[in-house]
């Protein structure tokens, strides 16, 4: 799986695997910057651009509760594969790459993924919104989504941590609120 270091990308390295996922046949994903690498017990697969992915710097991968396989890409945003074709995101681009590090499905069966400087989207199979400094979300630098066992959804990045309750975020300190 080694590949030329993308040196446009802080940490970087010829064999560098930026995220790994295990989907429910047991098929081991690796996230490279040469596309994603499945490895089904016996060879190795490669899906790339030329498959039709996003881009090939892929920072994470998702198996949704429907089977569809996502990616979190470097430069291109999100895009998903039904195992046949691969649909991107039509999400806010700038000229420097849509940067995406991160992606969690909620309870809903919700996409969450946070873009570098335009906050968070979610994609609920029927519409895509972004969340940002209007919704309370003061960080354009999302690194991390959780749901907790009442739902509420924990954002991490940046500019320290969010919850959103389900109508808008706001900033928790150690102080709370909680």
């Amino acid at each position: 799986m080694a590949n030329k270091p993308d040196n446009n990308r802080g940490v970087t390295s010829s064999k560098i695997v930026y995220s790994i996922m295990q989907d429910r046949k047991g098929n081991m994903w690796f996230g490279t910057h040469a596309g994603a690498f499945i490895y089904d017990g016996k060879s190795l697969t490669n899906l790339s651009e030329k498959d039709g992915l996003c881009n090939n710097a892929v920072n994470d991968i998702l198996e949704d509760k429907t089977g569809n396989i996502w990616f979190a890409t470097h430069y291109k945003g999100v895009c998903y594969w039904n195992g046949i074709t691969f649909t991107s995101l039509a999400t806010k681009e700038r000229e420097s790459g849509t940067e995406v590090w991160s992606l969690y499905e909620d309870k809903a069966g919700q996409i969450w993924f946070p873009i570098e400087n335009f906050g968070v989207y979610r994609y609920n199979s029927n519409s895509l919104t972004n969340f940002d400094k209007k919704d309370g979300l003061a960080s354009g630098s999302i690194q991390d989504i959780f749901e907790d066992s009442q739902g509420n959804l924990w954002l991490g990045g940046y500019m320290g941590l969010f919850r959103y309750n389900g109508d808008s975020f706001y900033s928790v300190s150690k102080n709370g609120p909680w």
